[in-house]
């Protein structure tokens, strides 16, 4: 019997060596040329594997219907601060719980002291690791503005050490309301903190993230009288966004890195509106969905790490382009857009580790578990770019301040101003320095800022 084909790509970017992104009926790089888009023959497989090895967060909801009993959790949950007992007892860190240990998308409490010199070094660092094993050189003009698409910056690394005190309870609550004040953002101005107001400008918000834009609002008028209705509403907004991306449909191996960006984003919203709700039911129904997010949140940053080694710039991939003759505005537009997809995803994947690990600890549900650190932007002006033009120009200026985001007390010492920090890193840094030594730092810094909720 003759060896069967693995081959999942389009013939067309097979013959060219170029990564497809295998959507359907036609992939992006062959309607972009023109050109005839055709796939090898779907077969079905033999033996499917038992339904709790596809994914065991999907599996756990299959019977996640409005009316069933869930076990309530502590009565003192109620309040949205969340007040912890027996926080005392809280471990060296609280980040990942023990059935997901071996998911990458979990990050400890702590800071490594073994600090680097600068950002800056270590993006020269990336780019010399870059040049070795890339085929693809940009040209001088545009290379500087390439800082996060390097594949070695989408390396897990491991520098955890414990921390010299444990957080107040006041930390976790000011970390919770800055979250929902995130959410409640999104719905006013249509971004904040990990969603890039220029991330779903090009095309339609995907559905996934108009339900959790809904879902928002309707959280935001929730009483006393209405909260059944709004539980309900939540539950089938979930429902629907678990059974569209079940792991046993075909279509699950097709999804782009965008479409992963949209599904955890989605879950993500949905889950911090329910872990930190008032609502004992809807809290411990969102639990169950906690090694979801989690898995997904992996998904996303393997199928990101995957982007970062194809061929070039597109809509929905992350790689180091391809610059002949390439006209240098359109080399610095692409570039623009693919940072927003990169640091849309690095954000997404850190709060969902940070915000499940800050939920598991309030719950007394942590682990001693580390599952790693990755590099964040921490320049507010780039995040808060409104075109490529001004990403541009602040990209050339200043040092994007690209770093792990346990190696954050670097900015300290270096005597970087909080005000120059975005508002994302600030808020993590409270939980992993306490809220009083970020205090200090922006008091000291010109106090132009703030990170109180």
């Amino acid at each position: 019997m003759g060896r069967r084909s693995k081959q999942t790509s389009c013939f067309p970017c097979v013959e060219a060596k170029r990564r497809c992104d295998r959507t359907l009926p036609a992939c992006s790089r062959c309607l972009d040329r023109d050109v005839d888009c055709a796939y090898p023959p779907v077969r079905r497989s033999r033996l499917r594997p038992p339904p709790d090895s596809l994914n065991p967060g999907t599996q756990s909801v299959s019977n996640w219907d409005l009316d069933t009993t869930w076990p309530a959790i502590q009565d003192d949950m109620n309040d949205i601060a969340l007040q912890v007992e027996g926080i005392d007892a809280l471990t060296d860190t609280f980040f990942a719980s023990d059935q997901v240990a071996d998911v990458p998308s979990t990050l400890c409490l702590g800071i490594d002291h073994n600090l680097e010199a600068s950002s800056s070094s270590s993006i020269t660092n990336l780019n010399q690791s870059n040049s070795e094993t890339s085929p693809n050189q940009l040209s001088p003009t545009v290379e500087r503005l390439s800082w996060f698409l390097n594949s070695p910056s989408w390396a897990i690394a491991y520098h955890y050490h414990p921390p010299g005190s444990i957080p107040p309870a006041a930390v976790f609550t000011n970390f919770v309301r800055g979250l929902q004040d995130w959410l409640v953002r999104f719905l006013r101005k249509g971004h904040n903190p990990f969603i890039h107001r220029n991330l779903y400008t090009e095309s339609s918000m995907p559905r996934c993230l108009q339900d959790a834009y809904a879902a928002i609002a309707i959280a935001q008028n929730v009483t006393p009288d209405n909260e059944h209705v709004v539980d309900a509403t939540s539950a089938t907004y979930i429902l629907d966004l678990i059974a569209s991306h079940s792991a046993a449909e075909p279509s699950f191996s097709l999804l782009t890195t965008r479409d992963h960006l949209a599904r955890t984003q989605a879950l993500l919203i949905h889950l911090l509106l329910s872990l930190f709700s008032p609502s004992i039911s809807r809290r411990a129904k969102a639990e169950s969905l906690i090694d979801t997010l989690r898995l997904w949140a992996q998904q996303l940053w393997e199928s990101a790490a995957l982007d970062a080694t194809s061929s070039s710039i597109c809509s929905n991939t992350l790689s180091l382009p391809e610059d002949a003759g390439a006209d240098t505005t359109d080399m610095v537009q692409n570039l623009y857009r693919a940072f927003v997809l990169s640091e849309s995803i690095r954000r997404t994947y850190l709060l969902t580790s940070i915000a499940t690990g800050v939920y598991g600890a309030l719950k007394a549900t942590w682990s001693e578990t580390c599952g790693g650190d990755i590099c964040i932007t921490a320049r507010a002006e780039l995040w808060d770019a409104a075109s490529s033009a001004r990403w541009e120009a602040t990209a050339r200026k200043a040092d994007p301040l690209f770093l792990h985001s346990l190696h954050g007390q670097s900015l300290v010492e270096r005597g970087i101003p909080a005000a120059e920090v975005d508002e994302f890193a600030r808020l993590l840094f409270t939980v992993m320095w306490g809220l009083e030594k970020v205090e200090r730092w922006v008091v000291s810094t010109g106090d132009s800022v703030s990170v109180m909720y």
